[in-house]
């Protein structure tokens, strides 16, 4: 009932001295004021601007023209105000019923344990008279004073053996830990070996483009040399890797070759290098498997476990970047995927702070935000938001395990909006690419 006349109170303060300005909303642009959940309580499109100064949405004045519409408003924030205290208070109810069932049970436990403790009074009081009883009779019953000594030395000794199993034991288990971990790890080595010379084989027998293939051999026979037909291509805006390998392939076709050694000979390095491939691949899955299977797999429980460590992370790492200096504001919109479980939060920066929101919408389900980023696990995001550099970027890109969503400024297939300005990101942009990438992308620095 206190939160509830507290609530009240504040919220008829808060209709006292309201203005246009919305409290705890984050825009950037006007149009945010709209998608904002806190300023879409108050209008609708068109309705609120936003302030540079403040990045806070405001309510236009035609919104707020006659005396009937405000105490039409006040009387519905009243009502929310009266909502929102009897929903405190019937929480707050809620949590006393529960506090009184556990101090129920508590007092339930303490009963029994006070039984517990009166039965072994109760025992120990009769193992006293026993003793008692045997001190007195120790003249006329020796022996079996000392059988019961022989029972308690017996005793120790089965007390002793028991420990010494359990100290072996523990060895035992230790040594196990320490084998899965090494497991573990050899495994994880032989994986990687193996991720490895699978992508030297790829990169190494890509296939070449039928086009540059068909065009290189049709100027190779028409007696075009290297030198010419590497310029023509390169000043049409081919790669110089793919040219090249391109008229090797080529070269060795009219030769009836491979680098000066028969086909079948190169075959048979195929053959060798999946064999070994393979090999590693396999070897590394069962061993991995093992440490696995023989352990715990730790992964997030649940959404509210995920979005815990997504947000904590943010908030960690968000200053700490060499990125973050560089430009004034932004407007950041970052999903995670783990499992089953996916979280989106809102990260903005204005000229006087920094706020890391729960997004209302995820990022890959709506095209409003100004820049929008999507991991396809937590590895991938935990890696860049504590490393975040040029490399790191284009390493999880290239592994597709990173993609940048549509948005404001960002067009499906990665293209940019070509009426947004992009200049004040240049700072930011150039440290990832060239000037020559710049302009190609249509960016203006």
């Amino acid at each position: 009932m206190v939160v509830g006349v507290l609530l009240i109170l504040l919220a008829g303060a808060a209709i006292v001295q309201a203005d246009t300005e919305i409290p705890e909303s984050y825009c950037s642009f006007a149009e945010d004021c709209a998608f904002d959940e806190t300023a879409a309580d108050f209008c609708s499109a068109g309705e609120c601007s936003c302030s540079e100064e403040t990045s806070t949405c405001f309510i236009s004045e035609s919104t707020t023209d006659t005396s009937t519409d405000t105490s039409t408003d006040q009387e519905g924030t009243a009502k929310d105000a009266t909502a929102a205290a009897a929903a405190a208070a019937a929480a707050v109810d809620k949590k006393l019923i529960e506090l009184q069932a556990l101090s129920a049970s508590v007092e339930e436990k303490i009963t029994n344990l006070e039984q517990v403790v009166q039965l072994l009074q109760q025992q120990i009081t009769l193992l006293s008279e026993k003793i008692d009883l045997l001190n007195s009779q120790q003249f006329q019953s020796k022996e079996s004073v000392t059988t019961v000594a022989t029972g308690l030395a017996g005793l120790q000794k089965d007390v002793g053996t028991a420990q010494e199993n359990l100290e072996e034991v523990e060895e035992d288990v230790a040594k196990i830990r320490t084998f899965r971990l090494i497991v573990t790890i050899i495994g994880l080595l032989l994986l990687s070996a193996a991720i490895l010379l699978g992508l030297q084989y790829y990169l190494k027998t890509k296939k070449t483009d039928p086009r540059l293939l068909q065009y290189i051999l049709k100027q190779v026979r028409q007696g075009q040399r290297y030198p010419q037909i590497h310029q023509t291509l390169a000043q049409a805006g081919w790669n110089e890797d793919d040219i090249k390998k391109t008229f090797q392939e080529v070269a060795r076709k009219v030769a009836g070759r491979k680098d000066g050694q028969p086909t079948t000979g190169m075959e048979s390095k195929k053959v060798v290098l999946l064999a070994g491939f393979a090999l590693f691949f396999i070897v590394g899955v069962i061993l991995v498997l093992q440490g696995v299977t023989t352990g715990k797999a730790i992964h997030f429980g649940d959404v509210g476990e995920l979005g815990s460590a997504v947000k904590k992370n943010i908030e960690t790492n968000l200053e700490k970047n060499e990125f973050y200096g560089l430009v004034k504001k932004f407007d950041l919109c970052l999903e995670v995927e783990d499992e089953d479980n996916v979280v989106s939060y809102r990260v903005v920066k204005t000229l006087s702070a920094s706020k890391v929101l729960e997004a209302s919408v995820h990022c890959d389900n709506t095209d409003k935000y100004a820049f929008a980023v999507k991991f396809k696990s937590w590895e991938a995001f935990d890696l860049l938001s504590n490393s975040l550099t040029c490399g790191n970027i284009k390493t999880l890109h290239a592994k597709k395990q990173m993609y940048v969503l549509p948005s404001k400024y960002i067009e499906p297939g990665f293209s940019i909006e070509p009426t947004t300005d992009l200049s004040a990101y240049c700072t930011v942009l150039s440290k990832c690419m060239t000037p020559q990438q710049l302009q190609e992308a249509g960016i203006e620095c």
